[in-house]
């Protein structure tokens, strides 16, 4: 998907083997996503086509978690619908552990 960095410079998915273009590649109805196959796509500068595999890749961000290593847990107050209505819960920022769900806040 095109679009504008911080600096107003454009970026596209991918680029045309053949004259360099930018070009979106078009994920309707999931197409392009699917990773180990080679995908047909046609430049939209010079109308060659050209085939592009997907890979996806990993990023990790580390958070700290005191509540891991001995400290309370930092607990929020949180909604979710079920069958039997709104129930309320409490749910650690930190490391996503849960209270038991409750009528009320």
């Amino acid at each position: 998907m095109k679009y504008k960095d911080s600096r107003g410079v454009e970026h596209w998915d991918i680029d045309c083997p053949y004259c360099n273009a930018g070009n979106d590649v078009c994920h309707d109805d999931g197409e392009g996503y699917e990773e180990g196959i080679h995908h047909e796509m046609q430049c939209r500068k010079c109308d060659k086509y050209f085939t592009f595999q997907t890979e996806v890749s990993h990023h990790y961000k580390p958070s700290k978690a005191d509540c891991l290593n001995g400290a309370p847990h930092e607990l929020e107050t949180r909604k979710r619908g079920t069958s039997d209505g709104i129930k309320y819960y409490s749910q650690c920022k930190n490391c996503e552990h849960e209270t038991k769900t409750r009528d009320t806040p």
